[in-house]
């Protein structure tokens, strides 16, 4: 997947990107109530200078699966902590904590997992295009 943006900030060869939001999103209306920013700001690697345009591509391989990760394991860990609350009887409160327990703790070993996957080049977004400030993407 590639999608264009422009560079906001460099540090090194790590540039933090500005992207606005694709044609996709339009129907939900989140950013206009303000539930969601009209713009993501994503750090990447490669070697633009502030302003210029740049295409960034996230491995097509690792998409998928940090979509598993970033969504799928906190909902698993949320449904198996009220799975095991209702099975072992457990009042209404009780599974909403042990819930709540597992969804935290989802969101933690993905965080987490992430940090350690977001190191390695197989994983990270990558600048694929740069369109210096002075000249216009076709």
């Amino acid at each position: 997947m590639v999608r264009t943006g422009f560079v906001k900030d460099k540090k090194g060869d790590q540039l933090k990107v500005c992207f606005s939001r694709p044609e996709a999103c339009e129907g939900c209306k989140g950013c206009a109530k303000g539930l969601v920013p009209k713009q993501e700001l994503l750090t990447v690697f490669g070697q633009a200078e502030v302003g210029d345009m740049v295409d960034v591509e996230m491995p097509q391989a690792q998409t998928l699966k940090a979509s598993v990760l970033v969504y799928a394991l906190p909902l698993a860990l949320l449904l198996a902590g009220l799975a095991g609350g209702y099975g072992a009887g457990l009042s209404d409160g009780v599974t909403l904590l042990l819930s709540l327990t597992g969804l935290a703790l989802g969101s933690l070993a993905a965080w987490t997992i992430d940090k350690r996957l977001r190191v390695r080049p197989s994983w990270r977004p990558a600048v694929v295009n740069v369109y210096p400030m002075n000249t216009k993407k076709d």
